[in-house]
């Protein structure tokens, strides 16, 4: 399905502006501390470490790393929902906190597939830092509007990624800085946001952060709050299962 080609003589860029929440794993510090002594160790391996990571994208403002770094790598093996294997990555967000965490909990599960060895305790608890920031292009699109929405599901897919790769590579030649779309992960279908561009968003640093805690099982991700630690957010395995099966476009 080629949708640029059904809806290109209909559509053009406009203008679209709001707040993108985006779920991190708060990993690297963790990681790193355990291989040092002391915190001038630390500053050194963390700076020789990111001597070997991709270069970020050259902007005209000095952005924080949490907006920046989604641009610095490639995508997966087998691309992105809206983004090919050869080609530079999207920062991917949700408009409300739930979509973000049924977002991330899918990619929770994924994880937990990929382990050889599942932990012996039959959970994974991980930290994660979720922020928002605000972004603003004239050159956007909303997927979720005709002429697009005619194609929701191609759009949101579940388990198949091939028409919106061709989407996003149509949109990504024609200019377009940012779009928004549904998610086929969330179960109320509630919106996202893609960046082609760090030049689509309003601000260079988050205008929120939070630390929260993730526990994964073989059936169910929970999202608690750090500071309460209750239980705020739970998704089951079922939600994203396709004829019972756990997809895996990206893979």
């Amino acid at each position: 399905m080629d949708i640029w080609a059904k809806c290109r003589d209909r559509v053009s860029p406009e203008p679209i502006s709001n707040e993108l929440i985006r779920v991190v794993e708060s990993q690297e510090q963790i990681a790193t501390n355990s291989l040092v002594e002391n915190f001038d160790e630390q500053a050194t391996l963390e700076r020789l470490l990111d001597n070997t990571k991709p270069a970020p994208p050259r902007t005209e403002r000095a952005m924080d790393y949490l907006l920046v770094t989604p641009f610095r790598y490639p995508p997966l093996p087998h691309g992105s929902r809206f983004g090919a294997r050869q080609e530079s990555s999207l920062l991917y967000g949700s408009l409300s906190l739930t979509t973000a965490f049924a977002e991330t909990g899918y990619y929770r599960f994924l994880f937990w597939r990929g382990m050889v060895t599942p932990p012996a305790s039959g959970k994974f608890v991980t930290q994660h830092t979720v922020f928002g920031v605000n972004y603003a292009t004239q050159r956007g699109f909303k997927l979720q509007a005709p002429p697009f929405s005619d194609y929701t599901s191609y759009l949101m897919s579940p388990s198949e990624y091939t028409a919106t790769q061709k989407l996003g590579a149509d949109m990504r030649s024609m200019g377009i800085e940012a779009f928004e779309y549904r998610s086929a992960r969330d179960i109320d279908h509630g919106l996202n946001a893609a960046l082609f561009t760090p030049d689509a968003l309003s601000s260079t640093k988050p205008r929120f952060k939070e630390q929260w805690l993730c526990e994964t099982t073989s059936n169910t991700v929970t999202f608690f709050s750090a500071a309460t630690k209750r239980s705020l957010h739970k998704y089951p395995l079922d939600t994203y299962l396709v004829d019972d099966h756990f997809p895996e476009p990206a893979f």
